[in-house]
């Protein structure tokens, strides 16, 4: 049986693409949830889903982006033994103006604002967006389920949730650095190496000190004064 035509149409694009940008469209794709694209979008399907950047800032002397992602999470290698230092800097340069994180309100009152504080971690991170980048995003969609989806959240993340913002000033951004995919908090299933979701909405990790956490993992005190960064309302 032949190829189709969608198929023989994304093959002859990416024909001639290198194979990091070639493996990374196929995630962003994937992971976006566009497999449902029509024949006039294929031609273009590195150039659509990938960031400019990211394409231009992959070093091919290092892992290609399936390598990085087989390695499975705990094992995946350092972002600098595949991402060009410029582009690193130039992509955490995005949070010069402070971070922010979405969180369920029982989730961040029960664990505190970091993904790993369990016992037998040593390390505590949270992902967090650019608060300009997520301030835009949030007044150019139209429902909550729109935000969802570009946040790479379930649709229904947000209906009949109790969920809040917490700004993170830029000195409350220790240990800024690209996503490794070996963070408490990484979906398994849907990230992708280079520092962006799916939708384009550039991420990064930062350091959340041992003691910020909440009333199942610390020590019998919610005490929020050691949370860095400010609670702001999600008004949707």
């Amino acid at each position: 049986m032949g190829m189709g035509p969608v198929v023989r149409q994304i093959k002859d694009a990416l024909d001639d693409t290198p194979v990091h940008v070639r493996q990374l469209a196929e995630m962003f794709r994937k992971h976006g949830q566009k497999q449902n694209r029509n024949t006039s979008g294929v031609n273009d399907l590195d150039a659509t889903d990938v960031p400019q950047s990211l394409r231009d800032g992959w070093n091919t002397n290092g892992p290609t982006p399936n390598q990085v992602v087989d390695a499975g999470k705990g094992n995946r290698p350092n972002p600098d033994t595949y991402l060009d230092e410029d582009y690193i800097t130039q992509h955490l340069d995005q949070f010069a103006n402070g971070a922010t994180r979405i969180y369920r309100t029982d989730s961040i009152l029960d664990w505190g604002p970091g993904n790993n504080q369990v016992p037998g971690n040593a390390t505590n991170t949270a992902y967090v967006f650019p608060t300009d980048q997520l301030n835009n995003l949030m007044q150019q969609v139209n429902s909550p389920t729109e935000l969802a989806q570009a946040l790479g959240l379930p649709s229904d993340f947000f209906e009949g949730a109790d969920v809040q913002l917490r700004d993170f000033g830029p000195e409350d951004l220790a240990g800024l650095r690209m996503p490794s995919g070996n963070e408490g908090g990484t979906d398994v299933d849907h990230w992708i190496p280079g520092g962006y979701l799916p939708s384009g909405i550039p991420e990064a990790v930062i350091d959340i000190p041992a003691d910020a956490t909440g009333w199942q993992n610390g020590d019998g005190v919610l005490d929020q004064s050691r949370w860095p960064g400010s609670r702001r309302d999600l008004d949707l």
